[in-house]
């Protein structure tokens, strides 16, 4: 069993957890990168320390702020 997409790193702020990486999100190698999925609008519009609406593909950022993603299953679904 591998780590689908890496996550963690010490000292976060913040840590948001899905319970398992969807088909599109392992696909495109990025968390919640599914079409029609808001959690980036989200976390943009409640002002959640991004300076601006961040893309799937730039989740890494994230960490630069504080934040993680991670997933109870390590594995796609």
């Amino acid at each position: 069993m591998s780590n689908v997409l890496p996550d963690l790193t010490p000292n976060l702020r913040i840590l948001f957890t899905g319970t398992a990486v969807g088909s599109a999100s392992a696909g495109a190698s990025a968390y919640y990168a599914g079409r029609g999925n808001v959690f980036w609008a989200t976390l943009h519009a409640v002002g959640v320390v991004t300076p601006r609406l961040l893309a799937p593909s730039e989740y890494r950022t994230l960490l630069h702020f504080g934040i993680g993603l991670t997933d109870v299953c390590k594995v796609a679904s």
